[in-house]
């Protein structure tokens, strides 16, 4: 009996903490959100060479003889040096079950970041990639060189979407929006949680189905197009 009326006033203190949380004031939350789909000019290639073994002097010239490969393979594809944004290199030691007497193994992981500014290399590159020993993950990042600006234009318009969508939602209630109160690109936290967050199994509604895109290849291809998103938290106050 005590549980259980330690549990009801816990529900109740923690409705009356988001309660507290709140504004003071009419207000209306609303999210905006643009869109907009564009042609990718560069790409983001990271690659992880690794080798393990119970002797760490080999293991790490399989992978320097490895990764001498993927930079010869980048000089091929006419990369600049500043093009490496980062390489590092990870030893780690696993022990093995004492029962077994065995030697401990050792992984050596060597990754690299490099850009690619040419997109018309990146098949052949990935290509090349994917078909070295050693390589245990091979991915890439599509990028915009004009991303900044897209970011602004796309700002301004989920803004307007905010304003548009909250208008049309006050005005059936007889209201007008007064001054904008907050404005936030990540969730507020506790008004975000009071106002949008449910907590039944129900609140997640599932993905959009899949939509094949008309023609499927098997070759390595760079996206024709790619999504890039923006959304914008705005408090707006009622009058």
């Amino acid at each position: 009996m005590r549980s259980k009326l330690y549990l009801i006033l816990g529900f109740f203190m923690l409705n009356a903490a988001n309660a507290a949380a709140l504004p003071d004031y009419p207000f209306i939350f609303e999210s905006g959100t643009a869109r907009v789909d564009v042609a990718p000019d560069a790409a983001i290639i990271d690659i992880t060479v690794s080798s393990r073994g119970s002797d760490a002097s080999k293991a790490l010239d399989l992978v320097n003889a490895s990764m001498s490969d993927v930079f010869k393979a980048f000089n091929r594809s006419k990369l600049r040096k500043e093009d490496v944004e980062s390489s590092d290199l990870v030893r780690s030691l696993d022990y093995a079950d004492p029962k077994r007497n065995a030697a401990p193994t050792y992984t050596i992981n060597r990754h690299v970041r490099v850009q690619l500014r040419d997109l018309s290399l990146w098949a052949a590159l990935m290509s090349e990639l994917a078909k070295m020993k050693n390589v245990e993950r091979l991915s890439a990042e599509f990028l915009v060189s004009n991303r900044r600006s897209i970011d602004a234009e796309l700002q301004l318009k989920a803004a307007h979407d905010a304003e548009d969508k909250a208008d049309k939602v006050a005005k059936v209630f007889g209201k007008k929006l007064g001054s904008v109160m907050a404005i936030s690109e990540a969730p507020f936290n506790m008004l975000g949680r009071a106002l949008t967050e449910d907590m039944s199994n129900d609140a997640f509604s599932p993905p959009p189905p899949f939509s094949p895109p008309p023609e499927l290849a098997a070759e390595i291809r760079v996206p024709t197009t790619i999504a890039i998103q923006k959304n914008l938290n705005v408090i707006f106050k009622l009058e």
